[in-house]
C-alpha cells in the first residue's frame, strides 16, 4: 500500500483511531498520536502519549509494509 492509497482508504473508510491523530511522512512529540515517517531508508511506526515523546512501534524497509502495519 503506498502512501496515497493508505491516505485514500483512511478517508473512505473513515478510519477511527479513537483520540489519536494520525500523523504521515514526520515525526512529532505532541499528544496522541500515531504515525510513521522514513529515516535513513526505514519506515518508523510510531505512538506518543500523553507525557514523555514517543515511541517506536515498529520500523520496517517496505512502505507497503509500513503502511499495512499501521492500519492494523
Amino acid at each position: 500500500m503506498t502512501k496515497q492509497e493508505f491516505l485514500d482508504r483512511m478517508k473512505n473508510e473513515n478510519s477511527d483511531f479513537g483520540e489519536y491523530i494520525v500523523v504521515v511522512d514526520s515525526l512529532t512529540d505532541e499528544q496522541f498520536v500515531i504515525g510513521c515517517y522514513k529515516e535513513n531508508n526505514i519506515w518508523k511506526i510510531y505512538e506518543t502519549k500523553e507525557r514523555s515523546g514517543h515511541f517506536i512501534i515498529d520500523e520496517v524497509v517496505d512502505e507497503n509494509v509500513a503502511l499495512m502495519n499501521y492500519m492494523n
